[in-house]
């Protein structure tokens, strides 16, 4: 079964919520209710939960969907997905992995947690297995035949 497709924004404030310890019906009820004071608490620099909220209440069963099955995000720059590294599976940057240019290297990552990366990540990007423990993390560039 295909996972919902999701907006980073999107995505990084799911993760937010649960790593804050809201569960799934609990948040939902939270966006259900436009409950914005309880989720600027939880902060970490997202700007605007009503956004949120608002795309929930006009796209209901994509955002149950997502909180409830998971997703798959549409498009990632580096810079976001060392932020969904950071949130999702709380990596740090040369703790964690490292910044190798155009990839990220040495991702230390459980095999279950890496299964749900994979699951997650938008098609720009690829997980590689290294003959080391960690795997990398490289840009998929999509080349168009001319």
């Amino acid at each position: 079964m295909e996972k919902v497709k999701l907006a980073l924004n999107y995505a990084l404030m799911i993760e937010m919520a649960c790593k804050y310890g809201y569960g799934d019906l609990e948040f939902l009820q939270l966006l259900e209710n436009r409950e914005v004071h309880k989720l600027q608490e939880i902060g970490e620099g997202i700007p605007d939960w009503e956004t949120l909220i608002d795309y929930y209440h006009d796209h209901r069963e994509k955002i149950e969907e997502a909180i409830q099955t998971g997703y798959q995000i549409t498009f990632l720059t580096k810079g976001a997905l060392k932020s969904l590294l950071k949130i999702k599976f709380s990596l740090v940057e040369n703790q964690h992995f490292l910044d190798a240019g155009d990839y990220l290297d040495e991702v230390d990552l459980s095999n279950e947690a890496l299964e749900e990366l994979r699951g997650m990540l938008a098609e720009n990007w690829t997980i590689v297995d290294n003959a080391k423990s960690n795997v990398s993390i490289e840009l998929t560039y999509n080349q168009k035949s001319s």
